[in-house]
């Protein structure tokens, strides 16, 4: 069975409050038997005062520790450990006499070790090697020095307890182990009650993209959803919104794409379509006259289909680019000369003025192309008797070019629409100017492809100014 995302969060929480638990639980039983019984071990060794004393003053006497060494019944006596007749006094501890002379202790009572004392306790030397008591162990042993008028003259040596030493210890010890249980069981109930509302409010958003984005595969690009908060699944939101936007978008410009790509060989194929007709009936003589007509819908609908392969390559990413060296001045001063007759026969002044020698990476036909399309488009749309000024300059590694026209102007809210496929300023969509609206188009996918830029603007002249931005091969010095 597959978990929804509440399900999967709820699950993570419990396992880590029951691994939260175990580890607890285990640093509990560590403590125990390790840190806990060496704090009992530390606090033995601190009561080891009077021992401590008692053999710094038998020290003095003697000199040295050759009264305990080998005499383990000597040793005892010096051990804070139960008689068996606690009623019989004990004698104050004297230096035996046998540590000067060679003789033995009387023996002692028989102690009673419930710590395992006499096991675990030793005594050393100031450089810490063994007197008396059980071998030295490495590791773990506590060490309590033993002074003599502020020098060290030995050690007392204490292994830890390998076990609570008594019943209270043990009795407390298993208490806080029970302890863990409750704490469980708590835990996994706290990530109940945290996982399920918290994974239900997490979700919400989370399904709402989803039906969202079932909404965008059945087609209903107006979708739109309700960011709900700033955090990762708000910047989600918005992002969708975002795609949302861009697919509607999208959906529109095909829709109308289709619907212009249709009226712009429509038109030209009814015109000719009209005139071969009218030809066939006798209306018209087929003259030369006829024959330029003709050829001039046929030439219209070739520039059509041209616009649209480049715009389809455009699309399929297969618009390619024969990229050298190339001298941006001659490519704009040879567009100009081949547009200098249409300007004329229309009485608009055509004016050039570039820096010589602007080097750029480029492709000579597809750069050509954007300027022919740039003079094409002033010519078409600036009146009779007006101006068109193409001017080009470069500033260390950059290029400028505008090309600026007289009237009529192009509002400035349409003005970004202009390099749009298909847009035309006209809404009557009449055909006295001429265009399909796809050279801007392929202007600006030319020029982006050089890492340039290009926007409008509005024309000083009264017109419109096209900005273009490339960058130089060279570094241009005055």
């Amino acid at each position: 069975m597959k978990l929804n995302i509440t399900g999967k969060l709820v699950a993570v929480l419990s396992l880590t409050s029951v691994l939260l638990v175990a580890a607890m639980a285990t640093a509990i039983y560590w403590s125990f038997q390790k840190g806990f019984l060496t704090y009992l071990t530390e606090l033995e060794l601190d009561r080891l005062d009077e021992t401590v004393a008692d053999l710094s003053a038998t020290y003095r006497i003697v000199g040295s520790w050759d009264f305990l060494r080998g005499n383990h019944e000597g040793w005892m006596e010096y051990l804070p450990i139960r008689k068996v007749k606690e009623s019989q006094p004990v004698p104050p501890r004297q230096p035996p006499v046998g540590a000067q002379s060679g003789g033995r202790f009387p023996p002692p009572l028989a102690p009673q070790d419930r710590t395992g004392l006499t096991t675990r306790l030793r005594l050393l030397d100031a450089d810490k090697h063994n007197i008396i008591g059980p071998p030295s162990e490495s590791g773990n042993a506590l060490l309590r020095p033993i002074e003599l008028d502020d020098q060290t003259i030995g050690w007392l040596s204490l292994s830890p307890l390998p076990v609570p030493e008594s019943d209270l210890d043990r009795r407390f010890r298993d208490q806080q182990l029970r302890s863990i249980y409750p704490i469980a069981g708590g835990a996994l109930l706290l990530a109940l009650l945290i996982g399920v509302p918290l994974g239900r409010h997490l979700l919400k958003p989370v399904k709402a993209i989803a039906r969202g984005a079932h909404a965008l595969t059945r087609g209903r690009f107006d979708t739109r959803l309700e960011p709900q908060s700033s955090d990762e699944l708000g910047r989600l939101v918005l992002d969708f919104n975002a795609l949302a936007k861009a697919l509607e978008r999208n959906e529109q410009l095909r829709r109308q794409s289709m619907a212009d790509v249709s009226h712009e060989l429509r038109t030209p194929l009814a015109i000719l379509r009209g005139d071969i007709e009218a030809i066939q009936d006798g209306v018209r003589p087929l003259d030369q006259s006829q024959m330029a007509r003709l050829h001039n819908s046929v030439m219209v609908l070739s520039r059509l289909v041209d616009d649209l392969y480049d715009l389809a390559l455009v699309d399929a990413g297969a618009l390619t680019y024969q990229k050298s060296s190339i001298d941006l001045s001659a490519i704009m001063q040879q567009a100009a000369d081949a547009a200098a007759g249409e300007f004329a026969k229309k009485d608009i002044s055509l004016t050039i003025n570039v820096d010589e020698g602007m080097q750029i990476l480029g492709d000579t036909r597809r750069l050509r192309q954007v300027f022919d399309n740039l003079l094409k488009n002033s010519l078409r749309y600036t009146d009779k008797g007006g101006e068109c000024r193409l001017t080009g300059i470069q500033k260390k590694w950059q290029i400028y070019i505008n090309l600026e026209d007289s009237a009529p102007s192009v509002a400035m809210d349409e003005l970004p629409r202009l390099f749009d496929r298909f847009y035309r300023v006209e809404a009557s969509r009449n055909r006295s100017r001429g265009g399909a609206g796809l050279g801007l188009a392929i202007c600006k996918t030319i020029i982006t492809a050089h890492e340039g830029e290009i926007s409008a603007q509005a024309s000083r002249l009264g017109g419109v100014r096209v900005h273009i931005t490339l960058p130089a091969e060279t570094d241009y010095h005055e």
